[in-house]
């Protein structure tokens, strides 16, 4: 998997107007501390651009610090703009107009033309730079284009409450040039926990999504439902976890089965693909259905017990997603007793005419 943090510039000087020249101010150069400090364990392979000033010099420091050229692209530039001049109130108004049409535009680029640019440099890189860790030094409204081509949800709102926010990471991870989910770090806030208690979940058909980081399994056993508790928590939730480097969704579901429940023989199979979108970040993954024929010891590993339910259980770990996915599973499950129950009509069929149709 390719991991990439786009870095959005930090504090520049608006009091200059050309946009390749703009500089940081003194805040902005003593803010690429938190960049360089940020980046410092990521085991970063390769250093990209915009080559406007502002981009390059805030990911400068690390850069030189950690003996990285750094690689201008022209595509990932800021988008032309056509705003000098406007007032503050009409400069709002023109952002708002370019978020509810892409296409909109009265002199400079609309944001259907950056988002091309920027999308088309970053695959370039994703297609010859497979497996590595990558830093693109970008800007707001650039940035902001790129998150709107993987998660269209990201509108005017969302780009308004980052505005102020220089510098800005954004970390997306890529199978190839598909993407596979994304997080959104505030360097001033860095302790901020994800919160799951208000997220938005989307289920795909199969194969959908094309790129994962999870592997979630709803699970079976003597009829009933099967459900995990983690030992330092008092709730239950389905088994399934991250996908390791160089596993597949299967062999995580396989894995993440046997580790959170000890089951030693069952029969497993995807079922349909899943995004959790939540403010700071998005993950796709795959869900898959497990019928167990048996149960071993629990192994030492997270959880402290197993529990077998007839339907979801009443104190859940991820109330914003596992209703989803159950209630989707049992559609799928539906789907599939349906297709069987006419197969078998169609081999009685066939039999009693002795196989010719």
């Amino acid at each position: 998997m390719t991991t990439v943090y786009f870095i959005r510039h930090a504090e520049s000087d608006n009091s200059v107007n050309d946009n390749r020249i703009r500089p940081l101010t003194q805040k902005g150069m003593r803010d690429r501390a938190l960049v360089t400090e940020f980046l410092r364990d990521k085991s970063i392979d390769l250093v990209f651009s915009s080559p406007f000033k502002r981009a390059l010099d805030t990911i400068a420091d690390f850069a030189e610090k950690n003996h990285f050229k750094i690689e201008k692209v022209e595509d990932f530039r800021e988008r032309t703009s056509d705003s000098v001049g406007l007032s503050k109130s009409d400069f709002f108004s023109y952002i708002k107009r370019q978020w509810a049409g892409f296409n909109y535009k009265f002199d400079g680029e609309c944001l259907a033309e950056v988002q091309a640019r920027n999308i088309a440099a970053l695959n370039k890189i994703l297609s010859v730079h497979n497996n590595r860790n990558i830093v693109i030094g970008t800007h707001g409204t650039a940035l902001s284009t790129i998150i709107n081509y993987y998660d269209n949800s990201y509108g005017y709102e969302n780009f308004m409450a980052m505005v102020d926010i220089m510098p800005w990471v954004v970390r997306m991870s890529f199978t190839n040039t598909d993407c596979a989910g994304m997080a959104k770090i505030d360097l001033f806030n860095p302790d901020i926990k994800p919160d799951y208690g208000h997220c938005r979940v989307s289920t795909a058909d199969l194969g959908a999504l094309k790129a994962y980081r999870f592997a979630a399994v709803l699970a079976r056993f003597r009829d009933k439902w099967l459900y995990c508790r983690a030992k330092e928590r008092d709730s239950y939730e389905n088994p399934g976890g991250h996908i390791e480097e160089g596993e597949t969704p299967l062999e995580a579901a396989k894995r993440e089965l046997y580790e959170e429940t000890g089951a030693l023989d069952f029969d497993i199979e995807a079922a349909f693909d899943y995004s959790v979108h939540i403010p700071t970040e998005y993950s796709n993954g795959q869900v898959f259905f497990a019928r167990i024929r048996e149960l071993g010891v629990l192994p030492e590993f997270e959880m402290a017990e197993i529990s077998l339910l007839d339907s979801i259980p009443e104190k859940m770990r991820f109330p914003g997603i596992l209703p989803v996915l159950y209630e989707k599973m049992q559609g799928w499950l539906n789907l599939q007793s349906a297709k069987d129950e006419l197969w078998d009509l169609y081999d009685t069929d066939r039999n009693l005419t002795g196989g010719v149709k």
